[in-house]
């Protein structure tokens, strides 16, 4: 039996030599990939050596239209002293970035982002999250997805990370990117922001319990809880603040449209085969039969797709924003009641841009569980305080970059000559059909096994940021920006109406 280990070595051997080129590859891959966007970035900067930094843009970006609510605080917040740029209370009348102008890009034909890490594609999503950064800080623009790239977009100054996956997943990248380049672009992101207005509900000194509703690939990084824990002892806060999270398959694609998570219930209404979400039997997120009543899933109009009687399926999936919504929140309370020593929820934070859309629908839910009875018994009832805050990380996300271009100096107060002839420019990435191996929907987005196994050294290959049209939007996104965010939708119009980097 002695010499059995020593015929296995060989065998060994071979398989840690392979898991040891494939890290090799992998960090080569992630090296070309920050390599291409410092350069992007250096020559960029360098062609606009002339121009003081402060007359550039600001930049921001997402996975999706999620982002565009940042933005719109950004653009909505007056909480300063624009002469002194010091803290007025109730403001000065003036929007604090009022004299600020920005670039927004939305990696729609990438997202979900919060996805890849749960798929083992966590170093694709990272250089993915370098690729947006390379396109802010860079020069270049796409008037369409097969054209050939064209300069002139102008370097920004600072950049917003307006996604809580991307935050977790990449910020420090961008950084160490940044700092790579010999550049000062302050890099902001929403999850810490998110948690300082968390920590705030605790400032009285009551213990209790933070709700994180984010992407399953937020969750996965433990972002929050890190940033909450650190907050707190920043704070010198003692009392005990538990956090407990959920983490959403589907519901930031479907708020976007995209047709893995929803389709039109006008279209079908029995179960699909390409569908992507929560389910009975679903490994990640599985809907649970036990407690089917709880969920309180509109089962109308084809916003549940079912096979079988609807209390007693054999098939369930979700078809609708509001259902996703009504089971991530149950499984975010169900997660509360299995942690028995945690305090009673006092705050949930809305750790997904997309979701602040739909914050209504989220507290009329949440109203809805702590009134649910079942058995004589309330069963979520004891788990909540009296009242619950709902922190939406943008309003603070707006107040961090108002911080950050205070102590770098870079507020601009040039009013004339401005380097666009629109305060906004906006773009949105969609797949390049040129690219041989592309594999696409009958919609045109990309399929799901195809985008969840691309490799790492083909990482922005086939899809092209481009100029975002309020008419390639769907209709339901349209009517939510234009309703919702007044400001952007200003400023998305103008971009559309007067810039030529929008004209096709």
């Amino acid at each position: 039996m002695g010499p059995r280990p020593l015929r296995l070595l060989p065998l060994l051997l071979v398989i840690l030599a392979s898991l040891y080129a494939a890290a090799a590859d992998r960090e080569s891959a992630s090296t070309a990939t920050r390599s291409e966007a410092v350069q992007a970035a250096r020559e960029s900067y360098r062609a606009s050596e002339r121009i003081d930094p402060a007359e550039f843009p600001i930049g921001v970006f997402d996975s999706g239209t999620g982002g565009l609510a940042v933005l719109e605080a950004i653009l909505a917040i007056d909480a300063f002293d624009n002469a002194t740029h010091g803290p007025a209370a109730g403001g000065d009348g003036k929007a604090d970035f009022g004299e600020e102008s920005f670039i927004f890009l939305a990696d729609q034909a990438n997202m979900p982002y919060g996805n890849y890490p749960s798929v083992g594609k966590q170093a694709y999503l990272e250089d993915l999250i370098v690729k947006d950064a390379e396109f802010l800080l860079g020069d270049k623009h796409f008037a369409h997805a097969e054209a050939e790239p064209a300069r002139g977009k102008a370097p920004v100054k600072a950049i917003v990370i307006a996604c809580n996956t991307a935050t977790a997943y990449g910020k420090d990248d961008i950084e160490q990117m940044v700092a790579d380049a010999g550049l000062t672009v302050p890099v902001i992101g929403v999850v810490d922001a998110g948690a300082r207005g968390a920590v705030d509900v605790f400032a009285d000194g009551r213990s209790g319990t933070i709700g994180v509703l984010a992407t399953r690939g937020t969750v996965l990084s433990e972002a929050y809880p890190r940033a909450i824990r650190a907050e707190a002892a920043r704070r010198g806060l003692t009392h005990r603040i538990d956090v407990v999270q959920q983490g959403s398959l589907g519901l930031a694609g479907a708020i976007d449209g995209i047709r893995e998570f929803v389709v039109p219930g006008s279209e079908i209404r029995r179960p699909r085969e390409a569908y992507q979400g929560p389910s009975l039997d679903h490994p990640l997120a599985r809907i649970d039969r036990g407690i089917l009543r709880r969920y309180g899933f509109d089962f109308s109009e084809g916003r549940m797709l079912f096979q079988g009687p609807p209390d007693q399926p054999d098939e369930l999936q979700l078809n609708s924003v509001e259902n996703y919504l009504r089971y991530d929140l149950v499984a975010l309370l169900e997660n509360l009641r299995k942690s028995p020593r945690a305090g009673p929820l006092r705050a949930v934070v809305l750790g997904c841009t997309h979701f602040p859309y739909y914050a209504e629908t989220f507290r009329r839910e949440l109203k809805r569980l702590r009134d649910y009875r079942e058995g004589g018994a309330y069963p979520y009832r004891d788990c909540m305080a009296p009242s619950v805050a709902w922190i939406d990380p943008a309003r603070f996300t707006a107040r961090e970059l108002h911080r950050r271009l205070v102590e770098e100096k870079r507020f601009d107060r040039t009013v004339e000559d401005p380097l666009s002839p629109t305060r906004g420019e906006f773009f949105i990435t969609v797949p390049c059909r040129k690219c041989p191996a592309v594999e696409l929907t009958a919609q045109g987005q990309f399929a799901h096994e195809y985008k969840y196994g691309r490799k790492r050294e083909d990482v922005g290959a086939d899809f092209r940021p481009v100029p975002l049209r309020p008419r390639e939007l769907d209709p339901q996104t349209a009517q939510r920006l234009q309703s919702q965010l007044p400001a952007v939708w200003k400023l998305l119009g103008e971009f559309n109406e007067r810039n030529g980097k929008a004209k096709p």
